[in-house]
């Protein structure tokens, strides 16, 4: 009964959602009245969310108030369409089923969009995919490392690290196994998406591509392709601001922070910042959710009356949810969390270090069985109760926090305790976190964890320096407008909210006068990592 009603369910006009259909019905009225002019100005990431659906309909229906860009829509579907790599998620991947949900889909953005631009399967260019996919396979033969696919280009696009990212979380795995066939397929996939990426962007050449993240290979070589072409990218991926200009030299939704201690002497109003970044901070470690961790399902400072075990003196390992996007950062030093985590617990160990480990509070339900893994490669391994939280940790008089790129590091910071990371993250501009650059440099750094200690005092300032930088220090029309888009991504990802409260918010989000400016910066011409507000329109107006 249930899988004839997924079969009819493929067959229905609009997706099976009845948020996403009732929040189209609400956005009609924006829908374009008359065919654009001309090739794309713009294309538009198909992202089968509602959020992004709301929240490019607004983006596009004010650029076309000011311009008559023909808008265009990138059709990301195809590894991303389920999670596994048995017969029955291959049959859901495969084309003619694929078309059939992606098509809903569509039908659902032409609130946005005039047409289709590419997607990223089709049968219109075979002979392309057979030679894909004998490309694809000599390399996954000859693949020896996984260092060596990490590096991987095709075509001169960078894509090995899109690659591992999409094996670990639709294969999903927690570690990269190179002679899994379907690591052959991602492979096939990516040279696909480049080729038909190239043949798009490089013919059409529109301006602007709004994109959601970078990550998986859905998302990243769209993104890399068009920029390597000349078009403008702006994507909304990460959570500290309202959109992102991506640049040949980063390609990452995620915020660039090399510079944020440098910088930190030129904010204005830099005690009053302080102060709210104090505040925030506060409210995190008393069990709250702040706006920089909204997104979290549950606080890693909750009340709680769990047993602390001893800490005093030890190094805390915080695991990351193994089946999440390693790649989010650059320079990351391990390939995935699986052989991070490894590599971590056996120098502490060598090193005779006592150590704890603690799994991410929201790590999905397939990460147990890898704590079971674990708990067999290293039975004298100690696990932190759920239920015990981070301050109750430094508390007990823990020495050191070990993390890859987590948040945790300013926090342990603002709690004077120092941390070792080993990707290019958040917080490699400040000194609470000491950061390795290379597997050699991480081991030295573990091994010297219980030296590592720092004043207190220089630890919580650079910690609330860092929280100013990263989540504060923007003008305040763009704060209004980051934080409407995160009411926006709530209500959107709420399956209790109505599809009338989901196009309320891109209303309120839409009535900023933030938006407007951040809207006619799109118009402007690409500008590398320039601001976007306040560029001067280059597109005709009507």
């Amino acid at each position: 009964m249930k899988l004839a009603a997924s079969v009819r369910a493929l067959f229905h006009r609009l997706p099976d959602d009845p948020r996403a259909r009732g929040l189209h019905a609400r956005l009609l009225p924006l829908r374009p009245t008359r065919p654009a002019r001309g090739d794309a100005g713009i294309v538009v990431q198909c992202v089968e969310d509602p959020f992004y659906l709301g929240l490019f309909t607004r983006l596009c229906h004010a650029l076309r108030a000011r311009a008559e860009p023909a808008i265009d829509l990138y059709v990301p579907r195809s590894v991303n369409a389920r999670v596994g790599a048995g017969w029955k998620t291959m049959l859901m991947r495969s084309f003619p089923l694929g078309r059939l949900v992606a098509n809903q889909w569509v039908r659902l953005y032409d609130v946005v969009t005039d047409r289709v631009g590419y997607r990223s399967t089709s049968l219109r260019h075979p002979l392309g995919d057979a030679i894909d996919a004998w490309r694809s396979w000599r390399i996954w033969k000859a693949a020896r490392s996984v260092a060596q696919l990490e590096a991987l280009q095709v075509d001169g696009v960078t894509c090995g690290d899109l690659v591992l990212d999409t094996y670990l979380r639709f294969r999903p795995s927690p570690r990269i196994r190179l002679d899994d066939p379907f690591l052959f397929y991602l492979l096939w996939q990516a040279h696909r998406d480049v080729r038909r990426a190239r043949r798009y962007f490089g013919s059409v050449r529109p301006r602007l591509y709004l994109a959601s993240y970078t990550t998986y290979v859905q998302h990243g070589i769209a993104a890399r392709v068009a920029l390597q072409e000349g078009t403008r990218v702006v994507c909304f991926g990460n959570f500290q601001q309202f959109g992102k200009e991506l640049s040949l030299d980063d390609t990452f939704h995620t915020r660039d922070a090399v510079r944020y201690r440098r910088d930190f002497d030129a904010v204005p109003n830099r005690d009053a910042l302080m102060e709210e970044a104090r505040r925030q901070l506060e409210l995190r470690l008393s069990g709250g959710i702040d706006s920089a961790t909204f997104y979290m399902a549950s606080s890693a400072y909750r009340t709680t009356t769990a047993e602390v075990p001893d800490a005093s003196g030890a190094v805390v390992v915080f695991l990351h949810d193994f089946y999440d996007s390693p790649h989010i950062y650059a320079d990351l030093v391990f390939p995935d969390f699986w052989e991070w985590t490894c590599c971590t617990i056996e120098t502490l160990r060598a090193a005779s270090i006592k150590f704890l480990v603690k799994p991410h509070p929201n790590q999905i339900a397939l990460s147990d069985s890898v704590i079971g893994e674990l708990k067999q490669r290293f039975p004298d391994m100690q696990l932190i109760p759920s239920g015990v939280t981070n301050r109750q940790l430094v508390d007990a008089g823990m020495a050191c926090a070990v993390t890859v790129y987590g948040t945790i590091a300013h926090e342990m910071a603002y709690l004077g305790v120092p941390s070792i990371a080993c990707a290019r993250h958040p917080h490699v501009a400040f000194d609470f976190c000491r950061t390795a650059t290379d597997r050699d440099g991480y081991v030295k750094l573990l091994r010297q964890a219980l030296q590592l200690s720092g004043d207190p005092k220089v630890l919580r300032e650079q910690a609330l320096q860092f929280y100013v930088m990263h989540n504060l220090n923007l003008p305040r029309e763009q704060i209004a407008l980051r934080d409407a888009m995160l009411a926006a991504w709530r209500e959107s990802h709420d399956t209790e909210a109505s599809a009338d409260a989901i196009a309320q918010a891109f209303e309120r989000l839409a009535a900023l006068p933030g938006f407007d400016s951040f809207v006619q910066g799109l118009l402007g011409a690409p500008s590398g990592a320039a601001a976007l507000p306040g560029s001067e329109p280059t597109w005709s107006t009507p």
